[in-house]
């Protein structure tokens, strides 16, 4: 906002008003922040202390931000204080600022349970699962034990839950509904309470089902809502037709309308089940009356309202028939007791997971953070003389609670603060905008805001609603577009809300130049693809891109390059001054992640700078999916759908038709044995050379998953890993892909990750494979590894990423993204107002019948659906301050404009209710509102609709653009598929010895393309792998945080020009080797085993080692050659010294043998590399042992150097410890306290 901000009225009462509870609506850029800051300052002028207001936050971020405007706020008023006395009371608020309380509720949540646990004989000492996919993976682990115990009583009834949404081949789907139902208990105040209702809505009792009360309360609403909705039609109808003198037409829908009158009170007055569904099945309308004499215009327009209206009226009531009314009502009736008994079931097995799921964390001392809220209800809820009293003094103690971002909390939240709240009067004070509550997936109840919302309203409730409309973020032309948008969309039918007066947005921000006049724009590539969408990357298993996302990306690319080229005009509002605009400026928002490779390899490539800071590391790439498949056949090769993955993809390569050869020759059991049948059976002399072909590449796979399995049951999973990427070179073909270093660093994040992994309670192939897939499903990335650019470039997140924040200039990218409706396709719906709707699978028949449960359910779903996306989009558009871009596909220009079009039927300000709902993208609904302006007939002077009043009033300007593959070539903008043509067609010129169609563009850009030069050409020559023990002499210096980058004079080494620190020996290969010798490298491997291997009594003897030593050579681990040259004598000293007996006093706290890997830049490690250079090289060693204790680490390593003193061992060995206390300080974020080598030659420790 500009400087010299004063307070709207709103503003000032929402900073002013108390005595009550305030709800205020406060829309996007209306300074709810500053209000809120600016409310807890005037509190304290009135006499409250900052420690007696509660301030909940829905994000960390938010409450440090909170935090730190107060304290800024508070050295303002102490600056100008006129008094000492006021003086004072600011200082005492600025110390107290501190431990105030403004947090999350979790972390408030999380202050009463340490202060107060005794009050629910809660044990003190917990730890939290902050990481979601540890919490799956415990509830899994549960989950399996449980489910055994199910089993094992051979309970029909859980046998019918197990059958009803269960596949033929596992109960995966049992698996999830178990977990998401007892999510959405756990959202409640009572999960058991809430589980128990399940039930009761499945009881229709012994009356008629036209008595019941889930027929009164449920479905005859729906039923009328939806008679209504068609009667709205044909009136609408009747409206058009009057307005268009076509008489005969008006009769039409005058007597249409009669019979949905007529329709309407019989269902109303109906009191038998059958009679309805008989009436609705016969329903009708009566025969149009023939209109002849039209002309062309009237025919078209008598053909455009029929099709829209009256047939919509038609299908509306053919669809009551066949949801609700498709059985009589005894079938309905034992339909649904069938269905009680599954969902009784389910409700018993989901409270009994809750309680062992709990007893399970208590019993590893660990809470979740519902157990964060669960749990401090319990504590304000306890009836007992402590827990009246916690609750009693939390009431006294916060004089006002303040919510911010109230629409995103659930009942459960809403519950905790309520408790503790004041009543008569209420002193909640609670912010948001339930237009903005994107968060339904979290459970987020938007409904609670609503209902304070339209019932502060009302002149007979005492507390208040105060609406903050004005946005003093965005142009004139961002309000109105918006404005222009949500009045024809949202409303309570569709979109839980009207957007009427009270909510739309108001243009505050008038400290804009009216000389920045700039229009929206909507930008349309005709893919000339008609092909459906999926949610996965747009990238092939062959790394082909989709021509939908790239025309899209490199549409928006070409617009961002002319707006920065051609210096168009932004104002800096920091600066007070109108610039050109910078690359800094533009932000690209899209619903999903799914594009962000495409869109980094494709901006990088056109010259565009990037910075993708929400995860670009993400499960749907294409070769995260590959790898997970290998591991899960190098786990069981018996899986087909990931062996196909794998023999698919260019770790193998094989094409379809060698899939389908195999499969031909092998067509019955699972396809790793038509594999192995091909391979065993293969006969050399009759094969063809496409037998031979795919022979040697099955050779090979086979051999190296041979490998990869043997390896699997031995080594660490990142070993692991990394074998693979060696083998198969896999690593380094991404590299050469769309996105290829992104890539890289995904396969390195995966890595990681296993090392990480391994650190945890879970072990082993398959469980990584499972703990991944949590990790998949619960939507969590990798890690964040981004990719460093300048400053100045282009940002990219996700429409729920970028909440909060602000963009001079927006692009809604993808906004032809379908919705995802998938969870409305499964034989469940999960409602937190209506319980659990089901389809009930019949055993014998194994036809699936949705219950009327199901109905309601499906229906409640889809409104919320349509209605949070509207909020998802309204967040979109309001990120922008001055400019504003939609960017989407479609096949061709008139399939765009046909769906606009629709959306001309309708003359009211908002559009028809039927057609909104039916919407599955943001462009549709974009097209339609905007088909209903004057502007629009710029881009389609066919289109015919009334511009309705309050459109022509707003001050908006926008134009749509219509890009073909054509318009994108020529400016270094050229597809892939259309370079490789063009590139052949001169070829062929050249040797047709024809001239070449080259025009002044494109040479310089060939020149460049030739001329240019590899920016890191170090790079090349770099390693992207290093072991530890050949780099230790880069570390010599404890003091350095990293690599130095030394001109090393030890550079013989390696190769000249090649970047890689190597021992300058090799091992004489076997096959040379005349007689066997032992090294003193064996003698120190063998070793180091031994002591890994040996078990940390309390004394260690040498019948004891030598026994180990014996069996170790027995199972082969160590020759007997070398287990003569070991001296157990000096393993026995190394027990009865200091270090040694450390070792055994501390046992359960030391970790021997420990495998690490991390990331240190080339440019730090080599000097020829610049220091900037981010490339990574991965550093992987094995650390001998550690001992972590409560607050320190200590590190040790033997050495078995023969005749060396104690300064050579250090000169030797100093970098290597200085490398492992890094690394171990990095994974446990521990200070690492002692570094000590122990040398079993001189039988003493050296602490460095």
């Amino acid at each position: 906002m500009a400087n010299g901000f004063k307070f709207t009225p709103a503003q000032q009462k929402a900073i002013e008003d108390t005595g009550k509870n305030i709800l205020v609506a406060a829309s996007a850029g209306s300074g709810k922040t500053r209000v809120l800051v600016e409310r807890v300052i005037n509190k304290i002028k009135q006499g409250v202390s900052i420690d007696e207001l509660l301030v909940v936050t829905f994000t960390e971020a938010a409450a440090k931000e909170m935090k730190e405007r107060i304290q800024i706020a508070l050295r303002k008023e102490l600056s100008t204080a006129d008094s000492e006395e006021e003086k004072r009371r600011y200082l005492t608020q600025l110390s107290k600022l501190n431990v105030a309380n403004i947090s999350t509720l979790h972390a408030f949540c999380l202050q009463i349970i340490k202060q107060y646990y005794y009050v629910i004989n809660l044990d003190p000492m917990f730890r939290m699962l902050t990481e979601d996919t540890e919490v799956a993976l415990l509830q899994e682990n549960v989950w399996d034990d449980l489910r055994e115990k199910w089993y094992s009583k051979k309970s029909p009834e859980f046998e019918n839950l197990v059958v009803n949404f269960s596949s033929d081949r596992n109960d995966d789907g049992l698996s999830e509904l178990v977990m998401k139902t007892y999510q959405f208990a756990n959202a409640n105040p009572n999960p058991d309470e809430w589980l128990n209702n399940l039930v009761s809505e499945y009881d229709l009792g012994d009356q008629p089902l036209m008595e019941s009360n889930f027929y009164q309360n449920k479905i005859k609403p729906n039923v009328l809502d939806q008679i209504q909705l068609a009667k709205d039609n044909l009136k609408q109808g009747m409206d058009e037709a009057n307005k268009l003198g076509l008489e005969k037409l008006y009769q039409t829908f005058e007597q249409d309308c009669a019979t949905i009158d007529e329709l309407q009170d019989f269902v109303v007055g109906c009191k038998e089940w059958n009679n309805l569904k008989t009436t609705l099945q016969n329903f009708k309308f009566k025969r149009a009356k023939s209109d002849r004499g039209l002309d062309d215009d009237q025919k078209k327009q008598k053909e455009r309202i029929n099709k829209t209206l009256r047939d919509g009226s038609k299908k509306i009531i053919e669809d009551l028939s066949v949801k609700y009314f498709a059985l009589p009502e005894d079938e309905i009736k034992e339909l649904t007791q069938k269905s009680k008994q599954i969902v009784e079931t389910l409700s018993e097995v989901v409270k009994e997971f809750g309680a062992e799921f709990s007893k399970e964390k208590r019993r590893r001392h660990v809470l979740d953070f519902s157990d964060l809220e669960h749990l401090t209800l319990q504590i304000l809820n306890t009836d007992t003389p402590d827990g009246r009293r916690v609750k009693e003094r939390l009431k006294n103690k916060f004089k006002e609670i303040m919510v911010d971002e109230y629409q995103d909390t659930n009942q459960l939240q809403e519950t905790i603060l309520t408790t503790i709240a004041h009543k008569n009067p209420g002193n909640m004070f609670m912010v948001g905008d339930v237009k903005q509550s994107i968060y339904g997936f979290r459970l987020a109840d938007p409904g609670l805001f609503l209902k304070k919302y339209q019932s502060f309203a009302t002149d007979d409730n005492d507390d208040e609603r105060i609406i903050l409309a004005e946005n003093f973020r965005s142009m004139e032309n961002v309000t109105a577009f918006t404005n222009l948008i949500f009045s024809q969309l949202m409303d309570e039918k569709v979109g839980e809300m009207a957007y009427d007066e009270d909510a739309r947005l108001v243009y505050g921000a008038k400290y804009y130049p009216e000389e920045t006049p700039i229009k929206a724009e909507v930008l349309v590539y005709e893919s000339e693809d008609s092909s459906q969408e999926s949610d996965d990357e747009p990238v092939n298993e062959d790394f082909s891109i989709d021509n939908k996302a790239q025309g899209q990306i490199v549409m928006t690319a070409k617009r961002i390059k002319e707006l920065v080229e051609n210096g168009e005009k932004i104002y800096d509002k920091k600066q007070g001054t109108i610039r050109p605009i910078e690359y800094r400026d533009i932000a690209i928002l899209a619903p999903t992640r799914k594009n962000n490779l495409i869109l980094t390899e494709e901006f990088k490539r056109l010259g565009v700078p990037i910075f993708v800071p929400d995860a670009q590391n993400y499960f749907q790439t294409t070769e995260l999916k590959i790898m997970m498949s290998f591991l899960q056949i190098i786990d069981n090769p018996y899986q087909d759908i990931p062996l196909v993955a794998v023999l698919r993809s260019p770790i193998v390569g094989l094409k379809e038709n060698e899939l389908a050869y195999l499969r031909i020759n092998d067509k019955t059991g699972d396809y790793f044995q038509a594999v192995e049948s091909f391979y065993d059976n293969f006969e050399v002399e009759k094969a063809s050379a496409f037998a031979q072909s795919l022979y040697e590449k099955i050779a090979i796979f086979l051999k190296q998953l041979t490998e990869f399995r043997n390896m699997a049951q031995q080594n660490e999973l990142a070993s692991l890993i990394w074998k693979i990427y060696e083998e198969t070179g896999f690593l380094d073909y991404v590299g050469g892909m769309p996105g290829g270093l992104q890539r890289q660093a995904n396969l390195h994040a995966l890595y990681e990750r296993a090392a990480e992994y391994e650190e945890m309670s879970f072990k082993g192939l398959f469980q990584f494979v499972r703990f991944i897939n949590k990790m998949q499903t619960k939507n969590k990335d990798l890690s964040e590894a981004t990719t460093q650019v300048s400053d100045d470039a282009v940002t990219v997140m996700t429409i729920h990423g970028s909440k909060g924040l602000e963009f001079p200039v927006v692009f809604l990218l993808d906004a032809t993204h379908k919705f995802n409706v998938g969870d409305l396709n499964k034989p469940y719906l999960l409602n937190a107002d209506d319980g659990i709707g089901i389809s009930y699978l019949d055993p014998d028949t194994r036809v699936k019948t949705d219950t009327l449960m199901k109905v309601i359910a499906g229906k409640q779903a889809l409104k919320k659906l349509a209605a949070e996306q509207m909020r998802l989009l309204y967040v979109a558009l309001t990120r922008a301050e001055q400019q504003l871009f939609i960017v989407g596909s479609y096949k061709d220009k008139n399939e765009a404009l046909s769906k606009w079009k629709k959306a001309t039927q309708s003359e009211s300000l908002v559009l028809n209710a039927g057609i909104r709902a039916s919407v599955r993208n943001f462009m549709d609904w974009i097209g339609m509102c905007l088909t209903r302006s004057e502007i629009f007939k710029e881009v389609d002077d066919t289109v015919d609709a009334k511009e309705p009043e309050y459109i022509g009033e707003l001050p908006v300007k926008f134009e749509v653009k219509f890009y073909s593959n054509q318009d994108l070539r020529g400016e270094n903008i050229t597809l892939d598929e259309n370079s490789e043509s063009w590139l052949k067609q001169q070829l062929k010129k050249i040797e047709e010895q024809e001239p070449l169609e080259i025009n002044d563009k494109q040479y310089r850009i060939i020149d460049k393309i030739l001329q240019s030069k590899y920016p890191n050409e170090s790079l090349a020559k770099t390693t992207a792998y290093q072991a530890v023990s050949d780099l230790k002499r880069a570390f010599d210096d404890p003091d350095n945080n990293m690599m130095q980058s030394l001109e090393i004079d030890w550079q013989d080494q390696v190769p000249q020009g090649i970047n890689r620190y190597v021992q300058n020996e090799l091992s004489l290969p076997k096959f040379m080797t005349t007689k066997v010798k032992v090294s003193p490298a064996q003698v120190g491997i063998a070793t180091h085993l031994l002591l890994q291997k040996l078990p940390l009594d309390d004394e260690v003897t040498l019948e004891e080692l030598m026994q180990l030593l014996a069996q170790l050579v027995e199972d082969k681990l160590i020759t007997s050659e070398v287990a003569k040259e070991i001296n157990l004598n000096q393993i026995k000293v190394f027990y009865t010294s200091d270090l040694g007996r450390k070792v055994l006093k501390n046992k359960d706290k030391v970790k021997r043998e420990l495998p690490f890997a991390m990331i240190i830049p080339a440019g730090r490690l080599f000097s020829n590399v610049d220091n900037d250079v981010e490339q990574p090289i991965l550093v992987h060693g094995i650390i001998d042992g550690l001992i972590e204790l409560d607050d320190e680490v200590i590190i040790f390593d033997y050495k078995t150097d023969h005749h060396t003193s104690e300064d050579k061992l250090i000169e030797n060995y100093r970098g290597q410890l200085n490398l492992y206390a890094m690394a171990v300080e990095s994974m446990l974020n521990k200070k690492v306290s002692q570094k000590i080598i122990y040398s079993l030659d001189l039988g003493k420790s050296i602490v460095l």
